[in-house]
């Protein structure tokens, strides 16, 4: 910086000087008027540019609205080889696509308290599946992917097969821990006059539910393959079942906050079955049976039980569920990295000792939090917040005024080995290992690629395994991020480059294995494959970073293709002497 200063201020302003370190000529004593230098006029609209493309053939998709939702909603029109390009205001924003035939879809973050289809969802845009995009500079070559759509249509009848208007209808991924969903919410849907109702989602294996108030739920449980293109429709028959419906307060009459209703399993235990909103709740279950039910509020101890003898068509109204006057075993305060509250951030807590059971709780809107009917033990803590980082602590009950610390974030640089140019997209999954993970905030972000480098900001400080998809290729990586620090990681994904791949086979004696079968596996998919000569030797066209595998009978020897930006690459391949 002083050199630059020298070079540029000084230089240019003072009267008869040369350069620094140059000798001055003779001028007048009068004091020497200093400038500083100009400052570059600040960005006033930053150019984003890129294309939309299907995620599994990377084909462009055309004549769909490409929209970037900050402040204001920014929209412009692809054209029919899926080209795009908007003029912004520079700053955050989230991206999506609007098509007919094509949704945008996100990963579902962890659900505390699965809530049951709800008018209000119906065709909602869901901000929390939105990618961001870090539009704060101009951007060149962004990819916008998108899936096809599938869709389901169909009747909700009673079970006299009237129509039931109102009933709202859901998808729910069936096969899939982590679900994606269509981000304009479009797998939520409310049926018309008729019974009638139409929903849009990408192709998979769902379950269907539906709820209304008069009714407890679906007669039948559904579950359906949906693929693209192909249209499919189902006749929904719901069925009166048993309905407990009331208010939960606290010991002074209060409404109590939201929260989980909790049904009593067989072995005594309670576990969340409803959901509580703002004091209500409402139960349904289409069995015969006799249940026992408690609610258990946010910060909060359970309230008292109450059973109830379920018959179908049975309605329990009005029943009131009251909190007891307590105070909490574990309680404190989660703060940032910089010492500031958080504000209604999820806390886990589980034992460590055994025979325990764990809980689940929430910070108040000032970051604090309380843990109630918590019996005396050791037990592990754990909270996070997006872009504010996790703190993972133990800790032992009873104990008041435990401060929880966030990690603060980090910075990941990476790589990748195929993509030269353009974007990917990344989901932070966990933090901590595959058998001891801490569930997290996806966070999902668009990441220009330059130069086949790439930089994500503000990852949580832990040991990070993140998503990282381009098109269909999905890689998972991990980085060990540290506070204010850089992490790097190299990720195989792009573009792979042919490669004629040369090589011979031997057994574990050395000799030439001749008829031995070679292939080249690519994606998980099969990509390739050739036989041996009476030499050994074998020959195929495939791809950099492919898997070789090569096999006779029960013996089997394994390869990979490099990363190297060549044209050939010889690859020798040993058949193991044991077999699997």
């Amino acid at each position: 910086m002083a050199q630059r200063w020298c070079a540029y201020a000084i230089a240019a302003v003072l009267a008869g000087a040369i350069g620094c370190g140059d000798k001055q000529r003779d001028v007048p004593a009068a004091a020497p008027v200093l400038t500083k230098p100009s400052v570059p006029a600040a960005i006033t609209s930053a150019k984003i540019a890129g294309t939309v493309v299907d995620q599994r053939s990377g084909k462009p998709v055309g004549n769909v609205d490409v929209v970037l939702l900050g402040a204001t909603e920014q929209k412009a029109r692809a054209g029919a080889d899926g080209r795009f390009e908007l003029t912004v205001t520079p700053g955050i924003y989230r991206a999506f696509v609007r098509g007919d035939s094509v949704l945008t879809v996100g990963l579902a973050d962890r659900t505390r308290l699965d809530n049951a289809p709800r008018a209000e969802m119906a065709g909602v845009r869901d901000e929390a599946l939105l990618p961001m995009l870090d539009a704060r500079a101009p951007l060149d070559d962004v990819e916008l992917t998108v899936v096809p759509t599938a869709t389901l249509a169909g009747f909700v009848f009673d079970e006299a097969q009237h129509p039931v208007a109102n009933a709202v209808v859901r998808t729910r991924d069936f096969d899939r821990l982590d679900a994606v969903r269509p981000v304009l919410g479009t797998d939520v849907a409310v049926t018309d006059e008729a019974g009638h109702f139409m929903l849009r989602v990408p192709p998979g294996h769902y379950q269907v539910d539906a709820t209304h108030p008069q009714f407890a739920g679906t007669r039948d449980g559904i579950d359906i393959e949906l693929e693209a293109g192909k249209p499919s429709a189902i006749t929904i028959t719901m069925a009166r079942g048993c309905i407990v419906s009331g208010r939960v307060v606290n010991a002074d009459g209060s409404p109590a906050t939201d929260g989980a209703v909790e049904l009593r399993g067989p072995r005594g235990g309670f576990g969340p079955a409803g959901r509580l909103d703002a004091g209500s709740f409402r139960w349904v279950t289409t069995e015969d049976d006799t249940v026992t039910l408690r609610a258990w509020p946010w910060r909060s101890p359970p309230s008292n039980e109450k059973t109830f003898e379920c018959r179908d068509g049975k309605r329990f109204t009005d029943v009131v569920l009251r909190l007891p006057d307590q105070d909490p075993d574990l309680s404190g305060t989660i703060v940032d990295a910089n010492e500031q509250p958080v504000p209604l951030a999820y806390l886990d807590m589980q034992p460590l000792d055994p025979g325990l059971p764990g809980q689940q709780e929430r910070g108040d809107a000032a970051g604090e939090w309380g843990v109630f009917d918590v019996p005396p033990a050791r037990y592990r803590l754990t909270a996070s917040a997006p872009g504010l980082g996790i703190v993972d602590t133990m800790t032992t009950a009873p104990r008041r005024d435990l401060r929880l610390v966030l990690g603060g974030t980090g910075r990941i640089v990476g790589t990748t080995t195929d993509l030269a140019s353009g974007s990917v997209e990344v989901s932070f999954l966990r933090c901590g290992s595959k058998d001891d993970p801490l569930r997290i905030a996806h966070e999902p972000r668009i990441v220009p690629v330059r130069a086949g480098h790439f930089t994500i900001e503000r990852a949580p400080a832990c040991t990070l395994s993140l998503a990282v998809r381009w098109r269909d290729t999905l890689v998972e990586s991990t980085a060990v991020v540290e506070p204010n620090r850089t992490a790097y990681i190299d990720v195989d994904i792009g573009t792979p480059r042919e490669k004629t791949v040369t090589g011979t086979v031997r057994d574990a004696a050395g000799s030439a294995v001749e008829g031995a079968r070679v292939t080249a596996v690519l994606h998980d998919r099969e990509a390739a494959t050739a036989r041996t000569d009476s030499s050994g030797h074998y020959t195929l066209q495939t791809h950099s970073g492919a898997q070789l595998v090569a096999g006779k009978g029960e013996h089997t020897g394994h390869g990979a293709v490099g990363q190297a930006n060549v044209a050939s690459e010889q690859v020798d391949l040993v058949l193991d002497d044991t077999g699997y």
